[in-house]
């Protein structure tokens, strides 16, 4: 049975080390701690070589500024940094724009439903695209990115769609790094740990509602973490709102309301055993207003609570999970899944070589890599709790500060990254006419093509995989399967694999011996067999697909 195709110069300080705080960074066994440069050791050398006496010690300041050995100087090393940074920013859009296209068979349906809204100033209620869904309920819970993509096109045709690609790319590394540095103010290896958790994640980036999905989950780590640090709570109020606008672009909104709830626990675990040094208890409490004012800002979508009903369906799709191409376990065919792999290892190493009494990481560490092993779609997840369990933890007692450029670094950060990328992209020729023929050469352009110049009626057959290229193609035709598993269902999903890969049920299925027109892949097992049935005739043939209408 074929599979289908389916959703595809920084300087910083670190204040406040107690001078009589017994820290794992004095441990040799502790690799990371132990590398924190000459700086801190030889300060916290001076410290304990000053005060020799108990009256010495209680007149030093309790407090100890750190990090002076970490931070950068102003010249050369400032500027190896910021050249690092620009190459780490922009290489994602770099690498995507050297095989720039639009590879993705979902886009297509969603920019037809962006198309719909504008057309018809609302959103549908029953499914306007297939004849199986019509009549029936159809929760479009991604509308916003469903608008935003089809607005892109409008005004810039498909490269609008590189664009979006290209910024959410270059967000998430900025995001990840950031993120990162914050828990691991080394550089370098802040820099390695991003640039591997990104790689990792970079099989299942695609111009899709998704992509926020990482973005807005790195934000909200990014958000609780800083919390714990500073033990500042009123930007975690900014939670909400958040989860308001990711329950209107994507149905993995729910991620975000589990990131928090994880939070919550072990805020819940730290009132019963002692609490980290250099972390602070966010207040179990408070921790579950804010989960359940996010979750009540979850409910201000177009379908309220049912759009809850959306997600257990997705969750009990057997068959879709095991024909579904990314939706399938890692297979480790891919040097991205090792990556993922290799990170999530050193990660529950690096918390059990801590030996920290908290729930936080390996509870995250559990559900991602359930997750992630369950279905390749979640390695980001994966990828990103691994890098932050690496990162966090290793100098317990200080007070952290996040690193920060100075505004003119950051200008001239950002105007380095655009042109690097501005750069890329003249010179990869990037263009709407290279992008249409990449389409062709990957849809069944023609195909459709020669369906809409001859006037071809439904009802049409067609495979999981082109579905949403017809619904934006051929508005006026009702296709009789999709990626939207949602509106399908598992059984029916399953049953149309079984057609396409031929088996012996093809010869009496209604929905293809009613069919006016067929559109079949030119590799698929029934495109052989239609050949040879006398009920059935060629219309049209290329590379890519065969036309098929009853004799």
């Amino acid at each position: 049975m074929p599979p289908l195709e389916g959703f595809s110069g920084c300087s910083s300080q670190i204040l406040g080390l107690p001078a009589q705080v017994h820290t794992r960074a004095k441990s040799p066994a502790n690799l990371f701690a132990a590398a924190t440069t000459h700086g801190i050791r030889g300060k916290m050398s001076a410290v304990s070589a000053t005060a020799s006496t108990p009256t010495q010690a209680a007149s030093r300041p309790s407090t100890l500024k750190i990090g002076q050995g970490m931070a950068n100087t102003k010249g050369s090393a400032g500027l190896a940094q910021i050249l690092v940074r620009v190459l780490l920013y922009a290489l994602p859009a770099v690498l995507f724009l050297r095989k720039f296209g639009i590879f993705d068979h979902d886009i297509w349906w969603h920019l037809a439903t962006g198309r719909w809204i504008l057309q018809n100033h609302g959103l549908p209620h029953t499914d306007p695209f297939s004849v199986y869904g019509m009549d029936k309920p159809w929760f479009v819970y991604s509308w916003i990115f469903d608008l935003v993509t089809e607005g892109l096109y409008l005004k810039f045709g498909f490269v609008g769609i590189i664009f979006f690609e290209i910024a959410a790319r270059v967000a998430i590394m900025v995001a990840l790094f950031r993120l990162i540095q914050f828990l691991e103010t080394r550089f370098w290896i802040a820099v390695a740990l991003a640039a591997l958790g990104f790689y990792a994640m970079s099989v299942v980036l695609a111009p899709r509602p998704a992509i926020l999905t990482i973005l807005f989950s790195i934000l909200e780590l990014h958000l609780l973490l800083a919390a714990q640090r500073s033990g500042q709570t009123k930007k975690l109020w900014l939670l909400p709102p958040m989860l308001l606008l990711w329950a209107n672009w994507h149905i993995q909104f729910v991620y975000g309301l589990l990131i928090l709830g994880v939070f919550a626990l072990d805020s819940a675990g730290q009132s019963v055993w002692p609490l980290e040094l250099g972390s602070k208890n966010l207040g179990f409490r408070k921790l579950c207003a804010i989960f359940f004012a996010s979750l009540l800002a979850t409910l201000v979508n177009p379908y309220g609570l049912k759009i809850y009903e959306t997600v257990y369906q997705y969750m009990h799709q057997p068959k879709v999970f095991s024909l579904v191409i990314e939706l399938r376990a890692m297979d480790f065919r891919q040097a991205p899944h090792f990556v993922a792999l290799f990170l999530m290892l050193a990660a529950a190493m690096a918390v059990g070589w801590r030996r920290q009494r908290r729930l936080l990481w390996p509870a995250l560490l559990f559900l991602a890599a359930l997750l992630a092993f369950r279905s390749v779609k979640e390695i980001w997840f994966l990828s990103v709790v691994s890098t932050c369990a690496l990162s966090d933890g290793w100098m317990e007692g200080l007070a952290w500060e996040p690193s920060r450029l100075a505004v003119r670094e950051r200008l001239l950060l950002a105007i380095a990254v655009v042109a690097l990328i501005a750069t890329a992209y003249r010179r990869y020729d990037v263009s709407n006419d290279w992008v249409d023929i990449q389409v062709s050469g990957k849809f069944p352009e023609a195909a459709v093509r020669y369906i809409e110049k001859n006037h071809l009626t439904g009802p049409i057959y067609n495979d999981f995989n082109d579905g949403g290229f017809v619904i934006w193609r051929l508005p006026w035709l009702r296709v009789a399967m999709d990626g939207r598993t949602n509106v399908h269902g598992d059984e029916r999903v399953g049953h149309s694999a079984d057609v396409w890969s031929g088996n012996p049920i093809w010869q009496n299925d209604p929905e293809l011996l009613h069919a006016n027109v067929v559109l079949a892949p030119r590799s698929a097992a029934l495109t052989s067999l239609l050949r040879l049935d006398p009920r059935f005739r060629v219309v049209f043939q290329d590379t890519q697909a065969v036309v098929f209408q009853p004799r």
